[in-house]
């Protein structure tokens, strides 16, 4: 029988928890690999992974997850998770029924989403949890953010449900599969046997950015997993992530999350230390 956890209760450690607007932001962490039983959570929430990995099993998929993955879980869904060899830290965001009270007539209740990954509510949520560590939240901000999430993640859930090509699926594998290495819209485009300007055209309307903004993404999302992971060489980074220098990554980099490379690598340092 699934335990059902209620608002602001998780599996492992909570590092800190903070309450406003409707929402609880708390950070979860597991020291080490560990089969979870199967459960439901009260409240909706999003789950952005930090550090470590875990694997969410619910009915016939399972969705691996690495740091800065983001999903959306929907109130009472149920699903078995295991946590990675070693352990996970988590920044969790639930949504109280008093969220939805005020908000359902002008925000789309988003579906469940295992991974946003390469999508715009991905950062806020990492800009989120950045303000959260430093301990500048107040309850406007946290709905503000917040808000913003639900209807971008809402969007993409209404826009999943619509038709599109079958090749677009194909597509969404190769950018994934090699935004480290030399990627052109025409290489892309011959793999999958459409004109560059007809796909390019269908993703955008489809996920509400170019290529090109989605390929950068994911490079800035592989660079925060490997500075989970340690102090890597910003330039070393840079070139290991797709990015053809320091310089070009940093002004991505700083558009996308908020902050320098290296400025980050430091946030990420200092949060670990934090927790330990």
């Amino acid at each position: 029988m699934s335990a059902n956890l209620p608002t602001g209760q998780f599996y492992g450690a909570t590092q800190r928890r903070i309450e406003a607007a409707g929402l609880v932001l708390s950070e979860v962490t597991h020291r080490q690999g560990r089969k979870l039983p199967e459960h439901t959570h009260q409240s909706a929430y999003f789950g952005l992974l930090v550090e470590g990995g875990y694997t969410e099993r619910f009915t016939e998929r399972t969705t691996e997850y690495g740091p800065f993955t983001l999903g959306f879980h929907p109130p009472e869904f149920t699903h078995v998770d295991e946590i990675g060899a070693c352990g996970s830290r988590m920044f969790c965001i639930e949504v109280r029924d008093q969220f939805w009270s005020k908000t359902r007539e002008y925000l789309t209740a988003p579906k469940f989403t295992p991974d946003l990954c390469g999508t715009e509510t991905t950062w806020l949520g990492v800009r989120l949890y950045q303000i959260f560590q430093a301990g500048m939240l107040d309850a406007f901000q946290i709905e503000e953010l917040c808000a913003e999430m639900v209807e971008r993640c809402g969007q993409a859930s209404v826009s999943c449900e619509r038709s599109a090509p079958a090749w677009l699926d194909r597509a969404m594998e190769l950018l994934r599969a090699s935004f480290r290495g030399p990627i052109t819209l025409e290489g892309i485009a011959r793999e999958l046997d459409v004109h560059p300007i007809h796909l390019s055209r269908v993703f955008r309307k489809k996920y509400d950015c170019t290529m090109g903004d989605y390929v950068n993404r994911l490079r800035v999302q592989f660079a925060c997993s490997e500075m989970s992971r340690g102090w890597p060489a910003l330039n070393d980074l840079a070139l290991a992530a797709g990015f053809a220098d320091q310089s070009h990554m940093g002004r991505v980099f700083k558009g996308t999350v908020g902050e320098t490379p290296a400025r980050f690598r430091e946030f990420l340092h200092d949060a670990t230390q934090n927790v330990a």
